[in-house]
């Protein structure tokens, strides 16, 4: 394992040193930073790993509907950078923050197949590694096998993931209206979880860190207590499952 993590390491930072690149970060769908290498010191990188995985989602969704195809690759321009966003595999996000000036001058295009051949290398070393097995969503089915849906969203009701995934943009969208609500009932209080209960089957939503929400459908015969702690110990897990590290090249 710990093999997986230095090969992922390097490959980051020697891309990184190419001048062009200020950074890259490799995300779960999740949400959650595996590994990145970032030059830039302004960069808010939890904010540029929730900001990619989000992305990605969204255009995932948006071009299916319209073109009924995935998308291979995302660019996002700033007035001084150019983000490239693009799927590593079904669980994982790359995202390249490179000088938008010199990447013109060079040919977009060029930089575009660079990243695409470190994500071709990334899909790789992730395959190989134990992280297919991890992170939040793999724990809340190994930890809750009756949950009937599991939906990790952002607080804006963005899905990141939805298993199984019909209507997953309404589910989200009202998963996070009901935490919205619940959280300002009372002032001055953090919200915990909350529990939508019906004759069969119950909803629990629970806050999993400041920018993301995690919904679980189960059978009503469950009891809620215990539902609420193996959700804590799955999402205290994931925080410890990484399959990188950060660094600067």
């Amino acid at each position: 394992m710990m093999e997986r993590v230095n090969e992922l390491a390097s490959l980051l930072e020697e891309i990184v040193r190419d001048e062009v690149i200020k950074g890259l970060i490799l995300i779960s769908k999740e949400g959650k930073s595996e590994s990145m290498v970032i030059l830039e010191e302004s960069v808010n990188k939890n904010k540029l790993a929730a900001s990619s995985a989000t992305l990605l989602s969204i255009s995932s969704q948006v071009t299916k509907k319209l073109l009924d195809q995935t998308p291979e690759y995302i660019l996002s321009f700033t007035q001084n950078n150019l983000i490239i966003t693009l799927p590593v595999n079904t669980g994982m996000v790359l995202s390249a923050l490179i000088d938008r000036e010199k990447a013109e001058s060079e040919g977009i295009e060029n930089y575009v197949a660079k990243i695409q051949k470190v994500s071709e290398k990334v899909a790789v070393i992730v395959e190989l590694s134990e992280y297919p097995k991890k992170g939040l969503f793999m724990n809340i089915k190994k930890t809750i096998p009756e949950a009937k849906t599991i939906a990790i969203l952002t607080n804006e009701g963005v899905p990141l993931i939805v298993h199984p995934a019909e209507d997953a943009i309404t589910v989200s969208g009202m998963i996070s209206a009901i935490s919205t609500i619940s959280s300002s009932i009372v002032q001055n209080e953090n919200s915990d979880y909350s529990v939508i209960a019906s004759k069969e089957g119950m909803i629990i939503t629970q806050q999993i860190d400041n920018d993301r929400l995690l919904a679980v459908a189960i059978p009503r015969k469950m009891k809620i207590k215990d539902i609420v702690e193996k959700i804590k110990v799955a999402v205290k897990e994931s925080e410890t499952q990484t399959i990188g590290m950060e660094g600067s090249a």
